[in-house]
């Protein structure tokens, strides 16, 4: 048995006996970072999902209520009451604020009744702060929401 056979067998009877090899370290890595980026992104994009249903759900209202500054407000407090997010107030105290809090002046609603069918185009942005547990340090994302839908009355 040659010196070269020897070391390859003896390498494959090590990782054989279950120690780590450089790929299973990357692999594992790969995996746990994985895992913990999901842990901090998944529930800024389970809010968002659910502000975009709420808009959805705002917008069919629309279709029988004329007054979009009644719509608008009640919107502003529905979004407001989805999440709330750990602050710290002005004597240093932790608060809870609402994640997406918004004002009537910050959403953009144009109700269109000169095309047929109507259209009512709804589009804000928010911002979500980002905490990296662990590696304390935060990220701001810009979030936003474009909706334009059809509100004519259906005919059925």
């Amino acid at each position: 048995m040659t010196l070269m056979n020897r070391s390859s067998s003896a390498s494959r009877r090590r990782l054989e006996r279950g120690q780590f090899s450089w790929v299973t370290f990357v692999l594992l890595s790969a995996l746990v970072a994985g895992v913990y980026l999901g842990v901090v992104w998944a529930p800024v994009y389970i809010v968002h999902r659910e502000v975009q249903g709420v808009v959805r759900e705002y917008v069919a209202k629309a279709i029988h209520e004329p007054n979009d500054d009644l719509l608008v407000a009640d919107l502003c407090r529905k979004l407001a009451s989805l999440d709330e997010s750990d602050a710290v107030d002005a004597q240093g105290q932790p608060v809870k604020v609402p994640t997406v809090d918004l004002s009537p002046g910050d959403i953009t609603w144009e109700r269109d009744t000169t095309v047929k069918p109507p259209m009512l185009h709804v589009a804000f942005e928010y911002v979500r702060v980002v905490r990296y547990p662990i590696l304390d340090r935060t990220q701001e994302k810009v979030m936003s929401v474009d909706v334009t839908e059809d509100i004519g009355v259906p005919k059925w």
